[in-house]
């Protein structure tokens, strides 16, 4: 029997400006950053509508799209689509800018073939009241496309016990060891105790397999409404794995090709990015969580920050 149970028992309960004048010099450079920008922009919502149309066809990747996920916690969904659609492999992403003050330059024929992401810029105010976003076209270069891609990038690994910790003092709400649960699983999350319990004698990576499943679960359930486990359980099981994937969990019990088709006959445009959304957003709440119950200092996240 391993020596993790008794971590259990450890938790407590404006109005527009007039533009200046620009001179005959620059108002040519202006006008083709502009046109630019606009090309951009426009294939990243056309390489958006396509994969989103994919998952509603039952079509689209699943795996693809939440192994860059994990990758980029601080990335919106629709971004690491963009990043995964340019870049699956991708691993650490700047701007020219960026990377230049690191010391490091993108490689010249990389230059013409940046990722495109979106950022968000000035909110405005629609003739109906409500309140939309502008976003602008940004490029970005993963490593690999720049100086360093041969440097030796370090390998992280977590000590069991501080993984443990980290994923206990993360859950929406408390965990409890018990020595048998029915039919065989290894976690449940128990709606009169309010608490997840965990049967005792487990492994580590199985603990943090089941666990993150159930504290996916009843985060989603708290932080939406009328969130049904039958319907979209599949919001949680993605949110176990890449969590597993984040901190090097053992991910080959996770059948992720099955989640492929859940999206089908669902809105390429309301449905299919909500819950996507709703999976990175989850996965983001978790992982802050966990990475500030094991001590991640803060220089290294705001390292992942810039990732």
């Amino acid at each position: 029997m391993n020596n993790f149970d008794d971590l259990f028992e450890q938790r407590p309960q404006a109005e527009a400006v007039p533009q200046k004048q620009e001179s005959q010099k620059e108002r040519p450079k202006r006008q083709w950053w502009q046109v630019k920008e606009e090309k951009h922009r426009k294939e990243a919502y056309a390489t958006l509508d396509k994969i989103f149309g994919e998952f509603s066809e039952g079509t689209g990747s699943m795996e693809a799209y939440l192994d860059v996920q994990s990758r980029f916690p601080f990335h919106s969904a629709r971004n690491a689509l963009l990043i995964e659609a340019k870049c699956p492999h991708a691993e650490r992403i700047h701007d020219e800018k960026g990377w230049k003050d690191m010391g490091v330059t993108v490689l010249e024929e990389e230059k013409r073939l940046p990722i495109i992401i979106l950022e968000p810029g000035k909110a405005y105010r629609r003739e109906d009241g409500s309140v939309g976003q502008n976003f602008y076209a940004k490029e970005v270069y993963d490593i690999s496309q720049t100086t360093a891609r041969d440097e030796a990038q370090p390998q992280v690994s977590y000590d069991d016990r501080l993984l443990l910790k980290g994923l206990i003092a993360s859950s929406p709400v408390p965990i409890r060891a018990v020595e048998e649960l029915p039919q065989g699983r290894g976690a449940v999350y128990d709606p009169e105790q309010n608490a997840i319990l965990v049967k005792k004698g487990m492994d580590a990576p199985d603990i943090f397999r089941c666990v993150s499943l159930e504290a996916a679960n009843v985060q989603l359930a708290q932080s939406h409404e009328g969130y049904s486990r039958e319907a979209e359980g599949y919001k949680a099981y993605a949110v176990s794995y890449m969590l597993c994937q984040r901190y090097g969990v053992d991910v080959k019990g996770y059948d992720i090709s099955r989640l492929d088709g859940v999206l089908q006959g669902q809105d390429p445009r309301e449905e299919v990015p909500a819950a996507l959304t709703d999976m990175r957003d989850t996965f983001k709440e978790m992982n802050g969580r966990i990475a500030r119950a094991m001590g991640l200092t803060r220089a290294s996240r705001q390292k992942e920050q810039e990732r």
